[in-house]
């Protein structure tokens, strides 16, 4: 878990630069409204190879 912390501080200042403060907190609030959208469990999906 601390490795995963680290690594989002080492990359999430340059992300912010990137896409700007209102950008990424658009994104962010993007990713949150679709968390309820998203399968619980994801063997459940037919993948794409199978179509």
């Amino acid at each position: 878990m601390r490795h995963h912390v680290e690594e989002e501080q080492d990359w999430l200042p340059d992300v912010r630069r990137a896409m700007g403060r209102n950008r990424l907190q658009e994104f962010g609030a993007q990713l949150e409204g679709a968390k309820g959208r998203t399968p619980r469990d994801p063997l459940k999906v037919p993948s794409a190879a199978s179509k």
